[in-house]
């Protein structure tokens, strides 16, 4: 690691992290705002500072198990001053099993998680039946988690499990970020598929 990079992990990093903080978090009393949205799977968080910086009464909480992606977003939410963003190191299903205040966010966003393309693997794809049950007991009534991978056998085999839940279901209905993942599934030509699952 470089010692810019350092630097961050050392010294900016942690004015955004949230596993300090007293739990049950309520990050609506957090962030001082009534709409929390969580990207679950930040990536290189374009879509989480993009979301920051766009919409100033909204607070996000970025989540993701690699560590350069949240660097970045420390680096540039301290340049431009952001103060509706914060970060979470893990893979995150140690903050939605029993961090958060239950019916605390608005929305959840899981953008291109990694599909597991072999078969044996299928059983770490994120989309399940107890992350599910997780998103559902966090969410606003009327909240929403949003889906999207350009892996079709994900789609198809996601889709299945979020209709058999309590979860209403409406394909297609929000405008994608062009995130680092999705630009790079433009690129290839992949198929994008995306749904959007309501807490009624």
């Amino acid at each position: 690691m470089s010692a810019s990079r350092e630097r961050t992990l050392r010294e900016l990093l942690p004015n955004f992290e949230i596993s300090g903080l007293e739990r049950p978090i309520d990050l609506a009393k957090v962030f001082n705002r009534e709409m929390v949205i969580v990207d679950f799977g930040s990536g290189m968080g374009l879509h989480a500072l993009s979301l920051a910086s766009s919409s100033p009464d909204v607070g996000v909480l970025a989540i993701d198990v690699h560590t350069v992606g949240l660097l970045a977003i420390a680096e540039i939410a301290t340049e431009q001053e952001l103060t509706n963003l914060r970060t979470h190191h893990g893979d995150g299903m140690d903050v939605f099993t029993d961090w958060l205040k239950p019916e605390s966010i608005a929305e959840v966003h899981v953008l291109f998680p990694d599909p597991w393309p072999k078969a044996r693997h299928h059983k770490r794809r994120l989309i399940s039946q107890l992350f599910l049950d997780q998103v559902f007991a966090l969410l606003k009534p009327g909240g929403r988690m949003v889906f999207v991978t350009d892996d079709e056998s994900y789609f198809e085999s996601a889709s299945a499990t979020i209709a058999a839940h309590k979860f209403r279901v409406i394909q297609s209905d929000w405008d994608i970020p062009m995130t680092t993942y999705h630009q790079r599934a433009v690129r290839l030509g992949h198929k994008i598929s995306q749904l959007s699952a309501y807490k009624s």
